[in-house]
């Protein structure tokens, strides 16, 4: 059976793809600073030509990269805590996904950080890197919000602000677990949060729920 040829944006989409995939390989081994967008092409077999005409450079390639994988990790944490019976239940089983990502790919979380540490000193790259930060807020609070609703809470902080807490307190965690693994125990995460949404949740009242 003859093989469907791909249409111009299907080959396209392919290979921004590859060039992600190959970004990824090369910041790996590189970090961002030491990776060159020559090297990026070459791993996935294109040309700087073909890396150019689907990313402005290095700095947009790593965006698209962070971005595709907060976007993977984020349906996953979604899928996971979407269904626990209780607070306790969400919040341990959202640690254990976010403790399995960065044992899954521990050189993910300091690549970031290396290039959290570039932005925030680039004027022109800095609101970028902080709207992609805020977008994987939103989706924290998004799910702060569906498990009120569903278990029948009342916040006593708004959700923005627990997201910004919990996002604070796994890049902390991470940063000490990646230096010291044994300073942080697989279960302390999960451990603080429930403390942390323990004061500050409560039982709607009666009034409340009328």
């Amino acid at each position: 059976m003859a093989t469907r040829r791909l249409t111009r944006e299907e080959r396209r989409v392919q290979t921004r793809e590859q060039l992600l995939d190959a970004a990824g390989t090369v910041f790996a081994q590189r970090g961002y600073a030491g990776a060159s967008v020559d090297e990026i092409a070459g791993e996935a077999g294109f040309t700087t030509g073909a890396l150019y005409s689907n990313f402005d450079g290095k700095e947009d390639l790593f965006l698209a990269l962070i971005e595709r994988h907060a976007a993977r990790q984020m349906e996953e944490l979604a899928e996971a805590v979407g269904s626990g019976p209780t607070v306790e239940d969400r919040v341990h089983t959202g640690a254990r996904n976010w403790m399995s990502f960065l044992q899954r790919e521990p050189e993910l979380f300091p690549l970031l950080m290396e290039f959290w540490a570039f932005a925030v000193r680039n004027p022109r790259l800095r609101p970028r890197f902080a709207r992609q930060q805020a977008r994987a807020r939103e989706l924290v609070t998004g799910l702060i919000e569906a498990g009120a609703r569903e278990l029948d809470l009342e916040l006593t902080l708004p959700p923005e602000q627990l997201a910004s807490a919990i996002d604070a307190l796994a890049d902390g965690l991470a940063l000490q677990r990646l230096a010291d693994p044994r300073s942080v125990p697989a279960e302390l995460f999960g451990d603080v949060l429930e403390a942390l949404f323990a004061g500050a949740t409560k039982p709607r009242s009666a009034r409340t729920r009328r």
